[in-house]
């Protein structure tokens, strides 16, 4: 509870409180002289006090005010003080940390009202910081008890969901995600259809560019196919809505793979890789989603039979910062040596390098792999 003590019994400084006290920002019933009897004792300690102390209240005074915590400032007539008098006052000062102020109330009192007002302000603001300290703990207290139900519920979506894997005509499309620490995140999806397969693999550290993403994909997968005409429609829309959000940290790759002949094509706008075996057919880059820079974007891959692709989405790069698979030959190196384990292998060890050095549940940032396998009796239109 808030409140304003006054150690003080000389009488020139009632006269002086009463002509400055009405000018102040305290209510009346916060207000409380002290009597004769009052000693200092525990009242120091509260955050949410202010205390005015004459000087001469107490012989002891400056032990009493060691660790004080509350407002404190020092009261003295100096016209009317010994000197020896005056040197106390001024050794307290000196020496106690604790006082916030002097007051010498020989002088007028409008010189003090500025330092009042901020002992007054001062007092407030320590009795709602315990307040929001009170809430803090609560607070995190909450987010502890979320943060253990969502590392819960991660665990066991990588028990039940280890490695979604969709089997369509000729190829099938393996995939496994893991949770990123920083903001925004990766998704992707998957539409198909009898006779082709669109695959999007989106990174946002924006919600709203997210949202946007997904709203516009939802369009492109009503559309009667997955041509270049309707993929560059995507791209055109979602590039004016991104504009309007005036955000441009959104990486993209969508990919259109004909079933009958395994041609592949699409767009990636950002550090995504995609690699066959040891070789990696394109370069990440830095391109903005805009329709402008769609021939720069464009991925064009011919599948055989046996194939086996990987796309990597920027996140999963970024996961191998400061590890051995940091460098571009050891990765090279690591694709080729698990080029012949089996899908299931091939993504566990993958997202084992990435998950081996991390000491928390999750990674640095999301993190996702495609990998699209073409049957090896697959019939193909030549």
């Amino acid at each position: 509870m808030k409140e304003t003590v006054i150690y003080c019994r000389h009488p020139r400084f009632k006269s002086w409180w009463a002509s400055i006290s009405k000018r102040l920002p305290l209510d009346g019933k916060e207000l409380r002289f002290a009597s004769d009897g009052d000693e200092l004792s525990e009242v120091p300690q509260s955050r949410t006090k202010l205390l005015l102390i004459d000087s001469q209240w107490s012989d002891s005074l400056e032990t009493q005010l060691i660790g004080a915590q509350a407002q404190v400032i020092l009261l003295g007539d100096v016209q009317g003080a010994s000197a020896a008098e005056v040197w106390c006052m001024r050794n307290i000062c000196m020496e106690r940390a604790e006082i916030h102020a002097f007051i010498d109330f020989s002088r007028d009192p409008e010189f003090y009202l500025p330092v009042l007002r901020s002992a007054l302000l001062a007092r407030d603001g320590a009795g709602k910081m315990t307040e929001v300290r009170q809430l803090s703990v609560k607070l995190n207290a909450l987010v502890s008890q979320n943060l253990s139900e969502l590392h819960r519920i991660k665990r066991l979506h990588e028990r039940l969901v280890p490695m979604r894997a969709e089997k369509l005509k000729s190829l099938t499309i393996h995939s496994k995600f893991a949770a990123g620490e920083s903001a925004g995140g990766e998704f992707f999806d998957t539409v198909s259809r009898d006779r082709e397969v669109l695959i999007l693999l989106a990174s946002s550290r924006s919600y709203i560019a997210s949202s946007a993403i997904l709203g516009h994909f939802e369009e492109l997968r009503l559309k009667n196919s997955f041509s270049n005409e309707n993929l560059e429609s995507f791209i055109t829309s979602l590039s004016y809505e991104l504009k309007k959000l005036e955000t441009d940290e959104v990486e993209l790759v969508l990919v259109n793979i004909d079933l009958n002949n395994m041609e592949m094509h699409g767009y990636n706008y950002g550090g995504a890789t995609m690699w066959r075996e040891s070789q990696e057919l394109n370069k990440p880059n830095e391109l903005e989603i805009n329709p402008v820079f769609v021939e720069k974007a464009q991925i064009y891959l011919k599948l055989n039979r046996g194939d086996r692709v990987l796309i990597c989405s920027s996140g999963l790069k970024r996961n191998l910062s400061g590890t051995s698979l940091e460098k571009p030959e050891a990765w090279q190196q690591f694709m080729g040596s698990i080029s012949t384990k089996t899908p299931q292998e091939f993504m566990s060890e993958l997202f084992y390098q990435l998950k081996k050095n991390h000491t928390s549940d999750f990674l640095k940032t999301d993190a996702s792999a495609i990998l699209i396998e073409v049957d090896k009796n697959a019939i193909l239109q030549v």
